[in-house]
């Protein structure tokens, strides 16, 4: 009588165990899921940043060499995104990817959760 009941409470416990273990997964990925929307605002941020800058120093009167190379850096960017998608669907890891690029594999990943967003909506 004494083995059943420990094997009941045993029992007990592995489901409890398996019920909590489904939430806690929930909560690692809302984690991540911020993170990703956090490093994306600030991208955003540094690049109107940087905007307002070189809008600055037009007013004053400077020479902006940065504003002749930034529609070439955009042109690079995106074909860097194209690149990113095309290995992605390819079937390389982010980690290959941000190798083969040699880009920060938060770039790679939030290139690929946008191409991915993109193709739901």
């Amino acid at each position: 009588m004494e083995q059943w009941t420990i094997v009941i409470v045993l029992l007990t416990i592995a489901i409890i165990l398996l019920f909590a273990s489904f939430f806690v997964k929930d909560n690692d990925r809302k984690f991540a899921d911020e993170m990703s929307e956090y490093t994306l605002q600030l991208t955003e941020e540094i690049h109107e940043v940087k905007q307002r800058l070189i809008a600055v120093e037009e007013e004053l009167g400077k020479e902006v060499p940065v504003s002749e190379d930034s529609q070439t850096v955009k042109k690079v960017h995106n074909l860097t995104k194209q690149h990113i998608i095309t290995l992605y669907t390819s079937g390389r890891t982010f980690d290959e990817i941000a190798e083969q690029l040699s880009v920060p594999i938060t770039t790679v990943q939030l290139v690929v959760d946008n191409y991915i967003e993109q193709s739901i909506v």
